[in-house]
């Protein structure tokens, strides 16, 4: 799956954003995969997310809750969840392999963090994909810390004029950046958005001090 692969940002940055999904494969094992994507899910939502979600029927912020997103899980889909740190990430791969699931998991994040989050769940990946970055008229592209936010969204639902408007609302003091954070997390459907990464590039837009995300 490639729709995490192109978030941007330096590497403190992206330091605190670890995404991960579960699927089954279709027409292989999709039949009868509902239990097993709820299981995963559960999995997901014990180790504290900052967002999770379905790949069609809504995210935590798009449909108001946890409990939502468990309610709308259908067959054949994809789970998704966002993370803070990697030690939530090595937390949940011990328990899904614990659980022999057999959905195929997709981990996004920096490659050495991620590698490093695989060996300590003693886990080899077999397949890593990387993004080449963009080409073409790259002088058409937004400001890049509204870019860092929107690539969040790997199907582009969160749009660059809604990201400069709130960004906008914050600096007047009219919304706080946290706020703004899950407006547009409430776009990404899938519940890949990283709402809290979100709050804290826009706090860096506005000027606000922040703390060290390293």
């Amino acid at each position: 799956m490639t729709h995490t692969l192109h978030r941007q940002g330096n590497e403190e940055s992206l330091a605190k954003d670890y995404t991960i999904l579960a699927m089954p494969s279709s027409g292989l094992n999709s039949e009868g995969s509902l239990p097993k994507l709820q299981k995963a899910l559960e999995i997901f939502m014990r180790h504290d997310p900052v967002n999770i979600g379905d790949s069609k029927g809504g995210s935590r912020f798009s449909l108001g809750g946890d409990e939502e997103v468990k309610k709308i899980l259908v067959e054949n889909e994809l789970v998704h969840a966002v993370y803070r740190t990697r030690e939530q990430l090595i937390d949940v791969l011990v328990e899904l392999k614990k659980a022999d699931l057999g959905l195929s998991v997709t981990v996004g994040g920096l490659m050495d963090h991620v590698e490093e989050c695989c060996r300590a769940a003693e886990l080899k990946p077999h397949t890593i994909v990387q993004s080449l970055g963009i080409k073409g008229k790259l002088e058409k592209l937004p400001n890049p810390k509204v870019l860092e936010i929107a690539t969040m969204c790997g199907h582009h639902l969160v749009s660059f004029d809604l990201i400069t408007s709130l960004v906008d609302r914050v600096r007047k003091g009219r919304m706080s950046s946290e706020a703004a954070g899950k407006e547009l997390a409430k776009c990404c459907i899938c519940g890949v958005f990283n709402p809290a990464r979100a709050a804290e590039i826009i706090d860096v837009m506005v000027g606000k001090e922040v703390e060290s995300i390293v």
